[in-house]
């Protein structure tokens, strides 16, 4: 009876039999078990692309980034590879000519310093789709609409599914709501119409959990409101604030300011994804 005790306390210190009779395939030394594979997909209006300056960007932040696999979405391939500001951030983003692509960022700076940062434990790298286009109002995303955003963003995920791991952990980062703002779309309609969009992703993304952003930082309070509605009403979406968030021009979040957005994103995903 001692020696089997004995035995049990040596399983116990070594990591192989946990209280509860649960087995781990690791020992003392070994590495972790891989975490989830972690996916961002950065969708919506100009703010998802992003025009942060990247002259602004520091000389680390403008090296290429293997911590952020992105998928390039003009060589017909989708392939992901190390990210790079002025590169491969803002490809065939609506609104943007190719000569602008070397400009400007967006949301994916800040990512990338957060994971080399170790801000989701277990993840050294993640994977990011972007799928936002400028200029574009919730109607233009529906399944139908002529612009085709819908079937981009489809096109994008179904290359995505095939090359990445199985079970992967879907996050949203969604920003949207300043051109129907400005074309004066009644704001009833633009959350029912939204509420339908982000439905539409939960399907295509089982389990993800989406990130609205708010526009404190340029007015819209009738829209904030319906966002914050939003986030209270629907499951697995959330919102952030941009009091305080620093802009380019009127519309549009600065180098800091996309970081003080993207903080907030992350702040709610390292909750949420750690549940």
């Amino acid at each position: 009876m001692l020696t089997r005790l004995f035995k049990l306390g040596l399983l116990l210190l070594a990591g192989w039999l946990l209280p509860g009779n649960v087995f781990v395939s690791q020992v003392v030394g070994a590495e972790p078990v891989q975490a989830r594979a972690l996916v961002f997909v950065i969708t919506g209006e100009s703010n998802s692309g992003g025009v942060g300056r990247n002259k602004s960007a520091t000389e680390k932040e403008r090296m290429p980034r293997a911590c952020v696999q992105i998928m390039n979405l003009t060589d017909g391939k989708f392939g992901f590879e190390d990210m790079q500001l002025g590169v491969n951030n803002l490809r065939d983003h609506f609104g943007f000519k190719e000569s602008q692509y070397a400009i400007y960022h967006g949301f994916e700076n800040e990512l990338a310093n957060a994971v080399e940062a170790g801000a989701f434990p277990g993840r050294k790298q993640v994977y990011l789709i972007k799928t936002g286009h400028g200029g574009s109002r919730i109607a233009q995303w529906a399944k139908d609409a002529p612009s085709g955003y819908w079937k981009k963003f489809v096109q994008r995920i179904d290359a995505g599914k095939k090359q990445l791991p199985d079970n992967p952990q879907w996050v949203v980062w969604f920003s949207l709501g300043i051109n129907d703002a400005l074309a004066k779309t009644p704001v009833d309609q633009w959350k029912k119409q939204t509420v339908a969009h982000l439905k539409k992703i939960k399907t295509e993304l089982p389990g993800c959990i989406i990130v609205m952003t708010q526009f404190e930082s340029m007015g819209f309070p009738k829209y904030n409101a319906a966002i914050a509605e939003i986030a209270k009403e629907e499951p697995n979406v959330f919102s952030v604030n941009s009091k305080g968030a620093d802009l380019v021009d009127i519309y549009h979040w600065s180098y800091a300011g996309l970081k003080t957005v993207t903080q907030r994103m992350i702040a709610v995903t390292q909750k949420e994804i750690g549940k």
